[in-house]
C-alpha cells in the first residue's frame, strides 16, 4: 500500500467516523425537540425522518471505523 493510499483512507475514515458519531450522539438525543407530556427532551418520540438520519449516521459511523481501521492495520512501508 502506498503511503498516500495509507494516508487518505486515515484521513477519509477519521472525518467520516467523526461526523457520523457527533451525528449519531446528536440525533439520539435530539436537543432541540419538545414534548407535552415530558420535559426531557430525550422522552419525546423520535419521528421517522429523525430515526432515517440516525440509522444512516451510525451505519456511516461503522463504515468510517472501517475504513480508519484499514489504513491503520495497513503495512507500514519502510522508510528510504
Amino acid at each position: 500500500m502506498t503511503r498516500r493510499l495509507r494516508t487518505l483512507l486515515l484521513v477519509v475514515g477519521g472525518v467520516v467516523t467523526a461526523v457520523g458519531g457527533s451525528l449519531t450522539l446528536l440525533y439520539l438525543f435530539q436537543p432541540w425537540r419538545t414534548c407535552s407530556y415530558d420535559d426531557t427532551p430525550s422522552a419525546c418520540a423520535m419521528l421517522p425522518g429523525d430515526a432515517a438520519v440516525l440509522a444512516l449516521s451510525a451505519v456511516g459511523t461503522l463504515v468510517g471505523a472501517t475504513v480508519l481501521l484499514a489504513g491503520l492495520l495497513s503495512p507500514r512501508l519502510a522508510a528510504g
